[in-house]
């Protein structure tokens, strides 16, 4: 992977006070300073993974040192805190950071579109239009799974686009060196609209839905691998409803916490349940309050109900491979 800026880098300018010239700085996540010339200023600058640097001999010379000093990475295995890492797939050019047309054009139908073509396909399902085929196969539900999830992340992608906001890359998370799902790495604008980070967050959902009614519609018209399009629709359906469930790390909790207008939904229930000042005022503040701490405490639970599923479903997994 060509040279990208490590997260928490900064490169910009500087005067002093008895000078009108300007200088040029880097400095890294520990905060390290170094002053650089105007040149590697530009460079850094235009680092984003999908070149090189625009220096002397493509930067290899400088590359070694700027790597020591934590500026820059090439490697596309990413160390983060505690035991989950990322593997980088597509580095996003800086060009694209502005949002491009069609991803505006893309972002704005998604939500009645997903919603829509969903909507159909499930009543038309009801109504008896899918003949369920006998042939199942599993390689192309694995591809069509894996395809599912990573057009749930392309759906934040585009929305991340559309909305102007500083998308670095996206790739692979990893529990050590198991893959367990797939990642955008974004910064969000400071003057971002509720609305633009909720449709953010829901992005993703929406890919989801809208993918479960197209497999269904699809079902309809191509028996021999209508039973695997319906599992995988079932998958897409399953994907949407965890991702809505308000838990830390999750799309649901970043769509309620930009409702809501706080930095964690989730944080902010475990504070009202666990503060008895703050549960008291809830409970004699009628039925508002007795609905906000319902709610609160649906979200507190609705982690256990992740836990639940995630263990429910690596057992059966178990037995389906142990037993004939």
């Amino acid at each position: 992977m060509y040279p990208m800026l490590k997260e928490g880098v900064s490169v910009g300018t500087f005067n002093h006070e008895d000078s009108e010239t300007t200088r040029y700085y880097m400095e890294n996540a520990d905060g390290d300073t170094f002053e650089i010339s105007r040149r590697l200023c530009d460079a850094l600058l235009d680092a984003d993974g999908t070149k090189p640097l625009d220096l002397p001999d493509k930067g290899r010379s400088i590359l070694p040192v700027l790597k020591k000093r934590g500026i820059v990475r090439t490697s596309r295995f990413v160390r983060d805190e505690g035991i989950f890492n990322r593997f980088i797939l597509f580095p996003i050019s800086n060009k694209l950071q502005n949002g491009s047309l069609a991803c505006k054009a893309i972002n704005a139908v998604l939500p009645v579109v997903s919603v829509l073509i969903f909507v159909i396909g499930v009543y038309r399902m009801l109504s008896g239009g899918v003949k369920i085929g006998s042939d199942f196969n599993w390689w192309i539900y694995y591809v069509f799974f894996a395809a599912s999830l990573a057009l749930h992340e392309a759906g934040h992608l585009i929305a991340g686009l559309a909305c102007r906001y500083i998308i670095s890359d996206t790739g692979i998370l990893l529990l050590g060196i198991l893959p367990i799902g797939a990642y955008v790495a974004y910064e969000e604008r400071e003057d971002a609209e509720k609305l633009e980070k909720i449709q953010f967050s829901l992005a993703g959902i929406e890919v989801n839905l809208l993918l479960a009614g197209v497999c269904l519609l699809t079902a309809m018209q191509y028996e021999p691998l209508s039973s695997t399009l319906l599992s995988t629709a079932c998958v897409n359906v399953i994907l949407a409803g965890l991702n809505l469930l308000p838990v830390s790390g999750l799309d649901g909790e970043a769509a309620l916490s930009a409702l809501c207008e706080v930095n964690s939904i989730s944080e902010t229930a475990k504070k009202w349940l666990f503060n008895k000042k703050r549960r008291k005022k809830l409970l004699h503040s009628g039925l508002p309050g007795y609905a906000r701490l319902c709610g609160f405490a649906f979200i507190f639970l609705s982690k256990m109900l992740l836990w639940l599923f995630i263990g429910f479903e690596v057992t059966s997994a178990f037995f389906a491979v142990i037993l004939p």
